[in-house]
């Protein structure tokens, strides 16, 4: 069978968002990717241009896509599959081998390797050499089928056992509860027991704004409600909010703010003791959007409290 200079992508996540980012490497790379989106078959496309490797994506794989998978390596045995996936988990990858695929990749991808597979089953397949079996044994796919059975947890068709809101809701906790000191984002990626990289991909999506244009819109909001008590230095404010340098503080703060906060409390006080003057709105906790817009010092180099 002739193979194609191609990659195909078989997308089988169960949530809409994609993470893609290897497929970006990939063109980078200079290799061609097509891709077959959730709910289409791959298979005629394979049979009738087989690609040099085709790429089962998943999220959390249930018992359809597995079975597409197992499908897909029956009806195209020449083609390589390989098997790229957010859930860490041995029973999937022992039923994976059993099925024959070439090899397994969880996220965050090892691209070094992803790449140095790819680029070993492109010479082999475009050069016309027969691919000899990943794990090294010749039985038949039908005799390794019928003893390996699809793993219980993607038979249960359920998903991840916390939504990605609820892993935002916690890390949105953490945040409230320590932004007096400096907070690492891999600290609270650990805390939603998540990698750095799923972390950050999942709060940009949620949100609409990065890790650290949170943290310091937060900084901010809150330096804002200590402002209005007139007890409360703004040293001890700077302080409170996580800032170990008040003048830092202060540029951004106006920065945020446009006025910096000794104005800012002066104008609130007379706000508040001006009868004709309506009530202060209490600041939103919300247009986090706007935070991106914001010219923001590399989170390593912040003064921030440790």
């Amino acid at each position: 069978m002739q193979h194609h200079d191609y990659v195909l992508v078989v997308v089988r996540n169960l949530q809409q968002a994609n993470d893609d980012d290897y497929v970006k490497v990939l063109r980078k790379q200079g290799y061609r990717v097509e891709v077959v989106p959730a709910g289409e078959d791959p298979i005629p496309i394979m049979l009738a241009r087989p690609p040099i490797a085709a790429c089962f994506q998943f999220d959390y794989p249930d018992l359809q896509g597995l079975t597409d998978l197992r499908h897909a390596k029956q009806r195209v045995a020449s083609v390589p599959m390989l098997m790229i996936t957010q859930a860490h988990s041995e029973h999937l990858a022992v039923w994976a081998f059993r099925c024959r695929v070439w090899d397994y990749f969880v996220h965050p991808i090892d691209m070094p390797r992803f790449l140095a597979v790819l680029e070993s089953l492109r010479h082999t397949k475009l050069s016309g050499n027969p691919s000899p079996s990943p794990n090294g044994h010749p039985e038949p796919i039908s005799s390794l089928d019928s003893q390996n059975a699809i793993p219980h947890e993607a038979r249960l068709r359920c998903p991840p056992p916390e939504s990605g809101q609820a892993h935002i809701d916690r890390a949105i906790t953490f945040i409230d509860k320590n932004l007096h000191r400096k907070i690492a984002q891999s600290e609270v990626a650990d805390s939603c027991h998540l990698s750095t990289f799923q972390f950050s991909r999942l709060f940009k999506r949620l949100t609409g704004s990065t890790f650290q244009d949170y943290v310091l819109h937060r900084r901010i909001t809150e330096a804002k409600r200590l402002l209005a008590n007139p007890r409360v230095s703004i040293t001890d404010v700077c302080f409170t909010v996580g800032f170990s340098d008040l003048s830092y503080f202060t540029r951004t703060f106006q920065r945020y703010v446009g006025q910096p906060p000794s104005r800012y409390r002066v104008g609130m006080t007379e706000a508040t003791f001006s009868p004709s003057a309506p009530p202060e709105t209490a600041p939103k906790n919300d247009d986090i959007k706007s935070v991106a817009r914001a010219e923001i010092p590399e989170p390593d180099t912040s003064p921030y409290r440790s």
